[in-house]
């Protein structure tokens, strides 16, 4: 499988860059968006279908492991933040002076420097990972089922928004990938797998944990559509808030806490007048 998104990649790239001598060569006119296509265009399509590749492999990373997926999710800003940079460089007019293009320099230095610290802390996120099954075990090949179901679903809705893109990249001569309405579709994918993780643990730090990552999720949507500079910048919050999540989660369970490890979400109130918990509460 490796291989062949390898050859694909390697096929797009090389045909692109053909497309673009033939445009600069003047021999015969192409049409539409065909005529535009330059040779710094070959590497923002061929980003754009690495992103697409890697929106896919996160589809099934979502079953195995939904702090796994977020991880994925923070990795494929990542590289949203290296495409936006080589899609600056792929207006980038070598005939004009680097003074009047600075805007579109540093422009690429934000994206570039905050993509790099995004990878950084992506390393630091997976470190923090201590992975335990949520569901009991009579339950778990259940729980994966449901998991399944919900990656489906995500697939779905990408292949529909890629169907979409395609068909207005055909039609305007612009390719736009929908990587931002994606991220919206992750944001209830993200929602529905707390919803259904409820039904197989009432752990609180379970329970907060998931609801973090949908928050992490909101924020990484945020930084999709933010303006230059700021989307690094929101990208970089992401990934620290992903894991302090990650870390507080993994200090919150590692001491013995039964409220936290327990099917009720909060420790229940002791008897006035007892030194005892009520009855059925841990002590």
């Amino acid at each position: 499988m490796a291989r062949a998104l390898s050859g694909a990649l390697v096929a797009v790239f090389g045909s692109t860059v053909a497309l673009a001598l033939v445009n600069a060569s003047g021999w015969f006119a192409l049409p539409g968006w065909w005529g535009r296509v330059h040779v710094l265009h070959a590497v923002e399509i061929t980003f754009t279908l690495l992103l697409f590749f890697e929106m896919i492999s996160l589809v099934f990373v979502i079953p195995a492991s939904i702090a796994n997926s977020l991880g994925k999710q923070i990795g494929i800003l990542s590289l949203v933040l290296v495409r936006s940079s080589f899609k600056e460089f792929a207006h980038y007019h070598f005939a004009w002076p680097v003074y009047r293009q600075l805007g579109s320099v540093y422009k690429m230095m934000a994206d570039g420097v905050g993509a790099l610290l995004v990878f950084l802390l992506l390393g630091v996120y997976y470190a923090q990972q201590r992975h335990r099954p949520v569901a009991p075990e009579a339950h778990r090949h259940a729980f994966v089922r449901l998991k399944q179901g919900i990656a489906l679903l995500v697939l779905g809705a990408l292949l529909a928004l890629a169907a979409h893109d395609g068909a207005q990249a055909w039609r305007t001569g612009h390719l736009v990938p929908s990587v931002g309405r994606f991220y919206l579709v992750l944001i209830f994918a993200d929602l529905l797998l707390l919803l259904v993780a409820f039904r197989y643990t009432r752990a609180y730090a379970e329970l907060f944990r998931y609801s973090a990552f949908v928050l992490v999720t909101v924020f990484l949507r945020f930084s999709l559509v933010a303006p230059p500079y700021y989307n690094a910048g929101l990208g970089v919050f992401s990934a620290l808030f992903a894991i302090a999540v990650a870390y507080c989660h993994r200090r919150f369970t590692a001491s013995p806490r039964p409220w936290a490890a327990s099917n009720s979400p909060l420790p229940r109130p002791a008897v006035p007048g007892s030194d005892r918990p009520q009855s059925g509460a841990s002590p």
